[in-house]
């Protein structure tokens, strides 16, 4: 079930699937993966998962350019809780939450992990 956390809705899931999966999965209810623009979503989305999980951020169009799934540039939102040495590769072009201190790591987008989608609220019951 989803949960609600300051007016979005958000729903964990455990089963892995690549970042596209995910994205798609998210779609289908209508919303997208995770996006943490804030510290105090950072940390709801760490307490409400137990692993690591996709975010909805990506540098898939131009290389170390962090954009959310939402179209806005990280930069922009003036935060991010990336791991002192991360992003490191140029190859890994997704983002997830570590479960070990709720930072974010760079990573490959073929990997398996859990996910969170979140949807706007009214858009799924």
């Amino acid at each position: 079930d989803y949960v609600q956390f300051n007016g979005v809705c958000y729903k964990n899931f455990a089963r892995e699937k690549t970042n596209g999966e995910a994205r798609q999965r998210c779609a289908e209810d209508g919303g997208v993966i995770a996006m943490p623009k804030d510290n105090a979503t950072n940390t709801f989305l760490s307490d409400l998962t137990d692993g690591r999980r996709w975010l909805g951020i990506t540098d898939t169009g131009c290389e170390g350019q962090w954009v959310f799934e939402d179209g806005q540039a990280m930069e922009s939102s003036g935060f991010s809780n990336w791991n002192p040495d991360q992003p490191n590769n140029s190859d890994e072009d997704c983002a997830v939450l570590s479960s070990d201190g709720f930072v974010w790591m760079d990573t490959r987008c073929g990997y398996n992990r859990g996910f969170v989608c979140r949807v706007d609220q009214g858009k799924k019951t």
